[in-house]
Parts: C-alpha cells; structure tokens; sequence
C-alpha cells in the first residue's frame, strides 16, 4: 500500500478555494441620509432695514443641498440653541425683538447683561418634514424681528447677530460646523442685509 503525503502549500491551496468568500463593501456613513440625525444645512435670509433700526432676518434650517434625498421626515425630535448676541458693548439693556416660528416651539432665556446675549432653544417635533435647504415656508425656520435698537443706557445703537451654538438630532456642515455665525457667514441676501448684522 502506498502512501501519498499532501504538502502543505497544496493544504493550504485547498483550504483557501473551499473558505467562504467574503465580500467587502464601501462603508456609508448612517448619518448621511439617517432621520434622526440628518446632515443640515443653515442660511440666513435678512428682510432689510438698516443695521440697529427695525429689522427682520428669518433662520432657515434643511437638509444640506449635498444630500442624496430631496427630503425627511425626523423620527426623533431636533434642539437647536440659538444666541442671539447685542454688539454694542457699552449697552446693558437688551434690544427688544420677537420671535416665531411655525415648525416646533422656541424658548426664550433670560438676558446675559455681562455676555450681551438671550439664548434661544428652538424644539422642532419628530414628524416634521425637512427639506433641502433652501428659502421659502416650506422649510423649518423661525422669523427675528428686530425693534429699533437705541439703548436705554448709552449713546448708539445696539446691533445684532445671530449664532447658533448647538443641535441635538442633526449635524450642521453647511456652511461650517457649529458654531455657525450670521456675521461670519453673511446674508444670503447681500444687498438686503450684506454683513450677517442685524
């Protein structure tokens, strides 16, 4: 009787072609098109009026227009906290204004007189669609409406600009990461409100 020894590279040959073949794919991030935390983009979108006197700027809030979908509905809810800064730094008092939206419920703090600033938090519900970015009323946003800005405690006017400081529930990427400042970013409206100063 003859014995035949198999070798080892013809071992390992063997085992190598009867192994399961695994194939491997490009990793997709889950967060780029996830609906509980989208990839989104701010802009901001002045009404007028010169710097320190009444004025309006609406935030608008979406999908980054790099998104692969046209839009999402959030399966959980999106925080989103919002500063919103005096530059007159003389000032104490605060310069009145008003805000509404009709996406979600915005809180407001109480005025930081040493930092200049009132802290917005802006909730926007799950449910809510959200499309790309872009101007108009079909996209969560809110509306600052800015009184004139004579302060109460110095000569001049007390000027404003807008930060948003943090999200919950999504990631800002457009068009920087937080924070994103209005006075750094600019109005999309440049010949309305051209430097992001309210």
């Amino acid at each position: 009787m003859e014995h035949r020894s198999i070798g080892r590279r013809k071992f390992a040959t063997a085992a190598a072609w009867s192994a399961p073949t695994i194939i491997a794919t490009a990793a997709v991030p889950a967060y780029a098109a996830s609906p509980t935390n989208p990839d989104l983009g701010v802009l901001f979108d002045g009404g007028g009026g010169a710097n320190g006197a009444y004025n309006t700027v609406t935030v608008n809030l979406g999908l980054a227009t790099s998104s692969t979908v046209s839009s999402m509905t959030l399966q959980a809810p999106m925080v989103v906290t919002i500063d919103i800064v005096g530059l007159l730094s003389a000032a104490t008092d605060e310069r009145s204004f008003r805000v509404v939206t009709s996406y979600g419920s915005i809180t407001r703090g109480a005025y930081n007189a040493s930092t200049h600033r009132t802290t917005l938090t802006w909730t926007i519900p799950n449910g809510t669609v959200t499309p790309k970015l872009a101007r108009g009323s079909s996209i969560p946003n809110f509306l600052l409406t800015f009184n004139d800005g004579a302060s109460a405690t110095t000569s001049g006017r007390i000027t404003n600009k807008i930060v948003i400081t943090s999200v919950t529930g999504g990631t800002i990427v457009e068009p920087n990461a937080v924070p994103v400042d209005s006075s750094i970013v600019k109005d999309y409206t440049s010949g309305i409100s051209p430097d992001g100063i309210y």
